[in-house]
């Protein structure tokens, strides 16, 4: 009898255990599916879309260049006798720069002169005899003939002696000289490179979609990181009528005049549009893809969608959203490599 009844107690108390460990296990597979789960969602930073009111205002760079600028070649062969300017030197238009030997010039000139002279005798002489009928009328002709291809001889010639001395194109100063005295110079060699830095200006690209806000004359207002803090001006002078490979116009502003500013400086170029416009702004960073196939992740019950969305005009940091999205609607703006579409996530914003 009490053989049976420690039995049955053995028993009672094995079942108890028995229940106590199932129980324990479940709750332990309860635990552990809540941590996996919390494991499971990706931290992010969001950030919920609203309308609002903007500017097309928009921003292009490009570097401060003379208005007039040349690399000046020469057009006669010789040996640089003379040296007139160095760099820095301020010139005129016509001031003489050099002067080439021109021995050989001056006396190809001369014997050019006194043939020319001579012919011009002889035509006098004809046209007396012609009259007296010593000379036929083709005899007269022929020496008039001479007479034109001895004046033609002579103006290239004179030419020529003219050109032995180098002069200015234009006015500006003589950034930098690529000859020395007893160079040999030929045609089409350099010779100087002259700048007018009284006129400076700054070319720049604007994006097709852009260009339609732009017009010739419009006031523009620049900035560079050479001169913190400080604003220059000037206007837009050309708008090209041709895209580049990177759909993008040429435009050139035309800047008033600062001491400050120096040629070879970057310069940011503002430009105002002037008009206001109410839509969708998110930051750049939020798109994935490219500007034809853009996405962007929106959170719906904790969980990362992958959505398609139309992009407009870049403000700032910032990209217009056109259609895709609603003001209300939650984004996830940073975070994104470690989110994929259907992925539960988990906003930490501030």
């Amino acid at each position: 009898m009490k053989k049976a009844i420690g039995i049955a107690v053995a028993l009672l108390i094995l079942a108890g255990m028995t229940l106590l460990l199932v129980g324990n296990r479940k709750k332990m597979k309860e635990q552990i599916s809540s941590a996996f789960t919390a494991e499971q969602e990706v931290p992010v930073y969001t950030d919920t879309v609203a309308e609002q009111t903007y500017s097309h205002d928009f921003t292009s760079n490009g570097l401060c260049q003379a208005v007039s600028e040349l690399n000046f070649v020469s057009n006669v062969s010789g040996r640089v006798v003379e040296l007139y300017v160095d760099k820095g030197r301020v010139v005129r238009k016509g001031d003489p720069l050099l002067k080439i030997d021109s021995d050989l010039l001056e006396s190809d000139y001369q014997a050019s002169l006194a043939a020319c002279e001579a012919l011009r005798n002889d035509v006098q002489r004809f046209e007396r005899s012609n009259l007296a009928g010593g000379v036929t009328d083709q005899q007269l002709e022929n020496i008039r003939t001479q007479l034109v291809a001895a004046e033609s001889r002579l103006a290239r010639s004179r030419k020529m002696l003219e050109d032995a001395v180098v002069r200015s194109p234009m006015a500006g100063t003589v950034n930098a000289r690529y000859v020395e005295l007893g160079s040999l110079i030929a045609p089409n060699v350099p010779l100087f490179d002259i700048v007018n830095d009284g006129a400076l200006k700054v070319m720049c690209n604007v994006s097709e979609s852009k260009v339609k806000m732009l017009s010739k004359g419009m006031q523009v207002s620049l900035t560079s990181g050479t001169v913190p803090g400080k604003r220059f001006t000037g206007h837009v002078s050309h708008i090209g009528i041709k895209t580049d490979r990177g759909l993008n116009y040429p435009v050139e502003v035309l800047l008033d005049k600062d001491s400050d500013l120096r040629i070879g400086m970057y310069l940011k170029v503002l430009f105002d549009s002037g008009s206001q416009r109410a839509g969708i702004l998110i930051p750049r960073k939020a798109i994935i893809g490219s500007a034809k196939a853009a996405n962007v992740y929106r959170i719906r019950d904790g969980v990362a969608s992958l959505q398609e969305v139309s992009l407009g005009d870049m403000i700032g940091d910032e990209v217009e959203i056109l259609t895709g999205l609603s003001a209300g609607d939650v984004i996830i703006t940073s975070g994104i490599m470690n989110v994929a579409d259907g992925m539960a996530v988990k906003p930490i914003n501030p």
